[in-house]
């Protein structure tokens, strides 16, 4: 078996990584990492901290409260503090509202008049249309929603619940997956309740399914609209995916191989293996 790196995320996935050191957002459909960036920001600010926990670091624990004087001084621009607490406030969350495309959400300003963004959670990259001697950049880098390199994945916008039943030992489990997800993409998530799963037949309604082709595509079906339709509840039924023992002798590769797709080194886990070092 080769394994994938997981693309999809659902937004429960997203909501599990609240904490300043695993921060993730999602934004326009993209999954960000800002734990990089949050730890980057915290130490622009140059003030001596004090802290109520032994260790005076940014990342103390979730019961200690970090005080800093440019706080109580009521100054909240402490570099690039403001807007790194405020993204520390959505961890986990969905902050697409923030932004139309790639810019900010602008308004009419009150004092020139002037279309200008809308920094209600914090100042970004730009110096303000009015000047402020509390205005300070917030770091040389470009934007954070612009970088690339913080992109962990996608964000679906649907997700459906699936069954999955083991016929040899009889065993059913229920996964919520992502409904762009990939059959083969949905036996990764499944991979913790069987390590073996391709000497297994994968059958819906008495039909083999393809691995490259999504739950929807394989004519698994999502019902939930219409029960919603009926008044009736969406766990009513739930499509089940039944597993048939191959009785074969095979062995999986190990699992740090990974590959983007599931046939590029079949039966040759070294090859995956030293193709994936190479990469990285």
């Amino acid at each position: 078996m080769i394994y994938t790196i997981q693309q999809w995320y659902t937004p429960a996935e997203v909501a599990v990584h609240n904490t300043a050191t695993d921060c993730w957002v999602s934004l326009n459909g993209k999954v960000r990492n800002l734990t990089p960036w949050l730890e980057q920001q915290f130490k622009l600010c140059r003030c001596i901290k004090s802290c109520s926990c032994p260790i005076n670091n940014w990342y103390c624990r979730d019961e200690c409260v970090e005080y800093c004087p440019c706080f109580k001084r009521g100054f909240l621009y402490c570099d690039a503090k403001r807007l790194a607490m405020t993204i520390l406030a959505y961890a986990g969350k969905d902050v697409s509202h923030w932004f139309k495309g790639d810019e900010w959400v602008k308004y009419t300003h009150p004092i020139v008049g002037s279309t200008v963004p809308f920094h209600q959670y914090g100042h970004g990259n730009r110096e303000p249309v009015v000047p402020s001697t509390k205005w300070r950049p917030i770091c040389k880098c470009g934007p954070w929603w612009l970088d690339e390199s913080n992109v962990v994945g996608k964000v679906t916008a649907k997700t459906r619940p699936i069954r999955i039943t083991n016929t040899l030992i009889g065993t059913s489990t229920t996964l919520e997956v992502c409904s762009e997800e990939t059959l083969y993409q949905i036996m990764m998530r499944y991979l913790p309740h069987n390590s073996h799963m391709l000497s297994y037949t994968w059958r819906y309604l008495d039909k083999p399914l393809k691995y490259d082709l999504t739950l929807e595509e394989n004519g698994v079906p999502d019902e939930r609209e219409i029960f919603n339709v009926l008044a009736l509840p969406e766990n009513l039924h739930i499509p089940d995916l039944l597993l048939y023992y191959n009785d074969d002798l095979t062995e999986d590769p190990p699992k740090e191989c990974y590959c983007e797709h599931q046939d590029c080194v079949t039966g040759h886990p070294e090859d995956c293996h030293n193709v994936h070092i190479e990469d990285s």
